[in-house]
Parts: C-alpha cells; sequence; structure tokens
C-alpha cells in the first residue's frame, strides 16, 4: 500500500518502524511525537498531542490532506508523568485522524499483558479479557477505541506483542541472574518481527470490524530454561514478588501465561527470530547451558 503515512510514538519500536515503512516504493512516512523528537531517517518529523485527534489544529495543518496509513506505537512516559489512561486517550485521538485523513489502514500495537493471567494458563485472541488493575482496564478500552475506527474502507489491526526485546533492550541480565521466578512462562517478540508484521497485517483488506492478533514467536519458555541456557546452571530457589520488585528488573505483577500466535502465522507470518535462545545468540550471548542439553 502506497501514499502518506504516518506513525505515531517514535521510539524504541517506532522509530525503526517507521524507517521500514519509509523505505517502501511510494511511500513517505511523518512521525509524530509530543517532543518535537528528530524523525528517523527519511522520514519527516511532525510535533503534535495525539490524545486531540482532530482538535490538534495545527498538527493537522502539518499533515497531508490524506493519510494512507497511520501505524501506533505509543507508551506513557514516566518524565511526562503519563498513567495509563494515555492509551486509550491516544486510541480515540488515532481514530479521529484516522477519519479526518481518510485513512485506509490503521496498525495498533498494544500488549499481551492484557490477558494478566498468573496461574501459566495459555490463551489466544479468543481469551476473555478480565481487567483487575488500571493498565489492563486501559490496555482494554484503548483498543476498543481503536476498533471502533473500522469501516468497509478502512482496515483496521490491533497487534498484541509480548517481551518485546532486540538491539538496545537485552534481557540477558535479568535471566542470567535468575530474578523472573523460575516457574514463570515467558513470551517474546523481537522487535524486527513486529516490525515486520506491521506490514504484513497493514496490506490485509478492511473487513468492516477490524482484526487481532498476537504477534509473538509463539514459543513460550519457563524462566528457568533461560537461566540454564545463559548459565549452564539450574536456578534453585524462585525469587520473591517482594524482591523481584525491589531489585527493579520485574514489573510487580508479571504476568505468567503461555500465548499463542497461531492466528497470526495462519495469515502466512512468519517470525524470523523462532525463539528466545535465538534472539540472544543474536544478541551476541553464548548459551553454554542450551549446548549440553543438545
Amino acid at each position: 500500500m502506497s501514499g502518506n503515512a504516518l506513525l505515531v510514538g517514535p521510539g524504541w519500536l517506532g522509530a525503526p518502524a517507521a524507517t521500514a515503512l519509509a523505505h517502501r516504493e511510494s511511500t513517505t512516512v511523518f512521525t509524530l511525537s509530543r517532543s518535537g523528537r528528530d524523525a528517523p531517517p527519511g522520514c519527516t518529523a511532525v510535533t503534535g498531542d495525539i490524545t486531540r485527534g482532530r482538535e490538534d489544529r495545527a498538527l493537522l495543518q502539518a499533515l497531508p490532506a490524506t493519510v494512507a496509513q497511520i501505524v501506533v506505537c505509543v507508551a506513557p512516559s514516566s518524565a511526562r508523568g503519563d498513567s495509563y489512561d494515555m492509551y486509550p486517550a491516544a486510541a480515540r485521538g488515532v481514530a479521529q485522524l484516522a477519519e479526518a485523513l481518510e485513512t485506509r489502514a490503521v496498525v495498533y500495537v498494544s500488549s499481551t499483558g492484557i490477558y494478566d493471567r498468573q496461574d501459566g494458563s495459555a490463551v489466544d485472541e479468543r481469551t476473555l479479557i478480565m481487567p483487575t488493575n488500571d493498565r489492563v482496564q486501559a490496555l482494554m478500552d484503548a483498543e476498543l477505541a481503536i476498533m471502533s475506527a473500522a469501516t468497509p474502507a478502512r482496515a483496521v489491526t490491533v497487534l498484541r506483542a509480548a517481551g518485546l526485546y532486540g538491539p538496545g533492550r537485552d534481557p540477558q541480565r535479568r535471566f542470567a541472574a535468575a530474578l523472573t521466578p523460575p516457574d514463570t512462562w515467558c513470551n517474546f517478540s523481537w522487535r524486527d518481527d513486529v516490525i515486520a508484521a506491521i506490514a504484513h497485517v497493514m496490506a490485509m483488506p478492511a473487513t468492516g470490524r477490524g482484526a487481532l492478533f498476537n504477534c509473538t514467536d509463539n514459543t513460550p519458555v519457563r524462566a528457568r530454561d533461560i537461566t540454564q541456557a545463559l548459565t549452564g546452571r539450574w536456578p534453585e530457589l524462585a525469587v520473591s514478588s517482594s524482591d523481584a520488585t525491589q531489585s527493579g528488573a520485574v514489573r510487580s505483577g508479571r504476568s505468567n501465561q503461555r500465548i499463542s500466535s497461531e492466528a497470526l502465522l495462519q495469515t502466512g507470518f512468519v517470525p524470523r527470530v523462532r525463539d528466545i535462545f535465538e534472539g540472544l545468540r543474536q544478541l551476541g550471548h553464548a548459551l553454554p547451558g542450551l549446548e549440553t542439553r543438545s
């Protein structure tokens, strides 16, 4: 799909996603941030507040009259004092912009944290969402808001990414130190695979209802297996939630769930990094424990 594109949130994920979009033939990419962040190579930066949607007149004037595609990679900023309310506010703003700019395709990157399971159970896109905290409620409200923009002429897709990692975001230290309880099921998304998934679903036709996909490597792994692969030793004791929180390495309420991405795979998408072990190797880490097992 060619034409103008808008990338909202050009951060660690959004900036390379914008560059990937810009490399496509006949695509002009604008990147939107509140802080006036420099544009990634091949893109044009615009400044604005996505939560204001079409009420941000300066933003509308800075953009072309029509924007064929919008990709959303927003996250709350602790430096700005944002709360999780940023998610639904941004989604509502994007829905407004999509209508004002006659957008034909919207991709919204959400989180598999929305499932919030703690018992190691398997989850997929049909799993019931039961908000028990502000974060899950905000994630759900945001997805509902962005899905409201779907029409027979506008494709809207939500990608729920899990455990994002890659260059510049390396989970090795946390797992080598066994800071995640050993029995915890962990799920991962290599950054470039999420970027590839964005382009993949962007090409899907509109259905009038919107689409939802989990976006992971589809290989859940227990934390103890990652620790053993990195160190050659099995972790002996689980880390208590209080110890993990004090260390700053593990988010309070970390999920323990096995996420299926079969629905996305059935559309023909194939992740290039098949599991966390391959990803760790690409980040330059030796896996002595994995070699011993094999």
